[in-house]
């Protein structure tokens, strides 16, 4: 199947609501991803929380890292549906000694660091991204973050 024939096969899944995977043939033999278009549903979350998770695992990745990576993954994809448009594109990648995440949408302002007071029920999602990543970024449509690991998916 080629790439446009899957991305294809997974918008049409996307305006069904399910979330929809994208192999992804093009890469690198030691790199690994998948990616998901979803609807902005915040059933979305508990499914990409858990997909991050079982493929972080297949990865050979566990224990605090994996954990780190999938809050971020819950994070970005929650602040995506909240204050994005559109459908939400969700891509983790494990290459070469990194971690990447990226989440994107249709909303072009980009995602901002806030401070949350001590009473407030939200705002910390980006503070939690900038504090478990080695680093991150917003592009406007794009929202991105990096973890470093070692050869044993250790943080590194």
């Amino acid at each position: 199947m080629s790439q446009s024939t899957a991305l294809r096969s997974c918008l049409r899944a996307a305006e069904q609501g399910a979330p929809a995977w994208l192999p992804d043939s093009a890469a690198p033999e030691e790199a690994h991803a998948f990616q998901a278009a979803f609807l902005p549903d915040p059933s979305a979350v508990a499914d990409m929380r858990n997909s991050t998770a079982a493929f972080l695992g297949r990865s050979g990745l566990r224990g605090s890292l994996a954990d780190s990576v999938v809050l971020v993954v819950s994070e970005l994809v929650t602040n995506a549906i909240e204050h994005g448009h559109g459908e939400v594109e969700l891509e983790v990648r494990v290459a070469s000694g990194t971690i990447s995440v990226s989440v994107t949408d249709e909303n072009p302002a980009p995602a901002v660091l806030t401070e949350a007071g001590p009473k407030d029920l939200c705002g910390r999602g980006i503070a939690l991204v900038e504090a478990f990543s080695d680093k991150w970024g917003s592009s406007g449509k794009e929202t991105w973050c990096e973890f470093r690991c070692d050869s044993a998916g250790s943080a590194a």
